[in-house]
């Protein structure tokens, strides 16, 4: 018996009513839910072309339209009895499609207003968040082109700005939320377009789709990063706003405004969810950037975050004031900070509370590096 895997849900109204499935070897499907007896959803399931598939995703094919004009006449019957995430079996029907009284009414369409933007549209079409950028370093004012370190600087800065306000969003959900929605790598784009035409732009995915619900944390995401770029024509109020989201997020921005100056470039970006009819837009200039990294940079632990440790200390180094700390969790390792508390008189094996500063400095491969600074500790 034929089979195929539910890839994601197109419209969802108390319960999935039309989804798009693929078979073993790549082919397109679209189901409909046609009724639903002793419990079970029974959907109508056709093979279609990814073409006249991706149009209805845009809005621009209706429902029937796609079950109907197709070069094939086969169809079936899909029962999800084990769920979405298990394979459908599917029944092979013998009399004409068209015939069906449970086909949808002419004229449904996915999306009533067309997408006036390519990143509404590709966010459509792929059923994702889609997040798009644009730079334009020196190197393409002539030509399409930018230097293979601009770019792998551009991506590492950018993939770390997501990471910490994809991890922020995740810090204020609910426990339940926080459990349903934080996928591992989460928070992680994928490039789609490598370079679209213009200066140079690149198109990103959401390597995670949001759920049935159309609930998506990297939406949250992006909506956190937004608000740092709302003034960027104003200083004093982007600095009011990092005060308010100080820590690894606003650390992250600080060190994408200093790459864009470094290298001579503003920075635009779009984002988009299915559902939008228009994007997300937000852009800084050269010429900005400079003015809030000045502002910025004066705020003193700007990209710190609290963190308390609980365990059994297992090194005190009073020389260079060198710790490690074994929690259930593992071991974690840190110094203290001119001026800061002694360790003297800490006992090896002795269990402690330390209330540590964590910082991120770059390596000289621009990655990330995590260094703890102990402010506080008491007898745990």
């Amino acid at each position: 018996m034929k089979t195929i895997h539910y890839k994601s849900a197109l419209f969802y109204y108390d319960g999935v009513q039309i989804f798009e499935a693929r078979d073993a070897i790549g082919g397109y499907y679209i189901a409909v839910l046609a009724e639903t007896i002793d419990g079970l959803d029974r959907y109508i399931l056709a093979g279609v072309e990814p073409e006249k598939l991706r149009q209805f995703k845009t809005g621009k094919f209706d429902l029937l339209s796609l079950l109907i004009d197709r070069p094939e006449e086969d169809w079936f019957i899909a029962i999800p009895i084990g769920g979405f995430d298990a394979a459908l079996y599917l029944e092979l029907q013998s009399n004409p499609l068209k015939n069906n009284p449970d086909l949808p009414d002419s004229g449904f369409l996915l999306h009533e207003i067309p997408a006036d933007t390519n990143t509404v549209e590709e966010a459509r079409s792929r059923n994702n968040l889609v997040f798009e950028i644009s730079v334009e370093p020196p190197e393409a004012a002539d030509e399409h082109q930018i230097h293979a370190e601009t770019l792998a600087g551009l991506l590492l800065n950018l993939q770390t700005l997501v990471k910490h306000a994809y991890s922020a969003a995740v810090r204020d959900m609910s426990a339940a939320s926080r459990r349903s929605n934080d996928v591992p790598d989460g928070h992680l784009l994928n490039v789609v377009v490598p370079a679209a035409p213009g200066s140079f732009r690149l198109v990103f995915e959401a390597a995670s789709q949001s759920d049935i619900f159309g609930n998506n944390v990297m939406a949250n995401a992006l909506q956190r990063i937004d608000q740092f770029f709302e003034h960027v024509s104003n200083p004093k109020q982007t600095l009011d706003m990092v005060k308010q989201h100080r820590g690894h997020l606003a650390g992250a921005y600080l060190r994408m405004l200093r790459f864009l100056i470094e290298h001579k470039t503003g920075l635009r970006y779009a984002w988009a969810e299915p559902a939008f009819n228009n994007p997300k837009c937000y852009s800084v200039t050269n010429a900005q950037a400079i003015p809030l990294v000045e502002y910025l940079s004066g705020i003193s632990n700007i990209g710190a975050e609290t963190v308390v440790l609980q365990g059994t200390l297992e090194k005190a180094d009073m020389g260079n004031g060198n710790w490690r700390l074994a929690t259930e969790e593992r071991d974690y390792s840190g110094k203290i900070k001119p001026g800061g508390p002694s360790l003297d008189g800490l006992k090896i094996g002795s269990r402690y509370k330390f209330n540590c500063l964590e910082e991120i400095e770059e390596s000289q491969s621009g990655r990330e590096q995590r260094a703890l600074f102990l402010m506080e500790h008491e007898p745990a």
